[in-house]
């Protein structure tokens, strides 16, 4: 789909010895296509099928996080949908996405250009996700956030800004990593 491979948050006998679950930060565009009306457009198709089997298989076995940013995003748009959207994510783990850390990295993230100017939720996805350690970013966002092109200038921001970079992929490239193995 967005050609970008999930980077392994740790060795895989390190989860094993400490039983750790993948700290998972899901972005909303996860959550719209979990609930989204069944689609008869074939991509539309692909990506709820591999949205849904995500949430079927792997987010048992995750511990799954969101923040504000996700709520008020969640909110917007199609009345029904996005009841179905905040009705999913009622008592989720809700991370703090207004930090003072946060507000630098997101801003560092935009001023680098690594996140486009008029994209401010996108660069306070990110943030969130690496100032709290979280070991993925899960999203459908392949223009700003799964974007294999993007990613590295992604990934040199939070590194220099003193944070790891989680993984930020889309169900499908989750799945397809076999982090269970």
């Amino acid at each position: 789909m967005c050609g970008v491979r999930a980077q392994s948050p740790g060795r895989k006998e390190d989860m094993e010895e400490t039983k750790q679950r993948l700290k998972v930060y899901c972005e909303t565009s996860f959550w719209s296509w979990l609930v989204s009306r069944p689609s008869s457009d074939p991509d539309h198709a692909v990506k709820q099928a591999w949205t849904r089997k995500w949430w079927a298989e792997a987010a048992p076995k995750c511990e799954i996080y969101i923040s504000e940013h996700v709520l008020a995003e969640a909110a917007r748009g199609d009345n029904e949908q996005s009841q179905l959207r905040l009705e999913v994510l009622a008592g989720r783990q809700e991370l703090d996405g207004s930090t003072p850390d946060i507000d630098a990295l997101a801003t560092a993230l935009l001023s680098d250009s690594a996140v486009p100017k008029d994209e401010v939720t996108d660069a306070y996805h990110i943030a969130t996700a690496a100032i709290h350690g979280m070991d993925v970013l899960l999203t459908w966002n392949c223009r700003h956030l799964a974007n294999r092109f993007a990613l590295p200038k992604t990934i040199a921001v939070v590194t220099k800004a003193g944070f790891q970079c989680p993984a930020i992929v889309t169900p499908e490239n989750f799945m397809k990593e076999d982090l269970d193995e």
